[in-house]
């Protein structure tokens, strides 16, 4: 089984940098095929206009490099989040299920998804507790 965190940050980075390869270096083909055949050969600002042209996409490729950083580091952010609420609810369920921990605490910091799940443990902790306190007492 994978784990979903660490999918998740693969995935997305797959997908991101997959679209970026695929769109640069089908664009870069397509202009410099447009210039080449609408320039004539003889031309003297040929090679100058495609130094030109090789500039802006040199400038173009810096762009996509410094947002290729910016959401690698959301990402990072993101996992970082993921990693910490996952942790936490994984903690509690072991509380529960291997110490009988019924009083545990859980803490979800940053999405409501969790801390959906997180309150239904917690019901079930009190039910589980409920039942326990009725069969010691038989």
């Amino acid at each position: 089984m994978k784990k979903i965190k660490q999918d998740i940050f693969t995935k997305i980075m797959m997908i991101f940098v997959g679209v970026f390869f695929v769109l640069f270096i089908v664009s870069y083909a397509l202009f410099k095929h447009f210039f080449l055949t609408t320039l004539s050969e003889n031309s003297l600002n040929t090679e100058l206009i495609i130094s030109q042209y090789n500039g802006i996409w040199i400038e173009i490729f810096v762009v996509f490099l410094v947002l290729f950083i910016l959401v690698l580091y959301l990402l990072r952010k993101l996992k970082a989040k993921l990693e910490e609420d996952i942790s936490s609810i994984d903690t509690y369920v072991k509380e529960i299920s291997e110490h009988k921990n019924y009083d545990a605490v859980i803490k979800i910091k940053h999405y409501l998804e969790f801390l959906e799940i997180a309150v239904v443990f917690k019901n079930i902790a009190k039910r589980l507790k409920q039942k326990e306190k009725k069969s010691s007492k038989k």
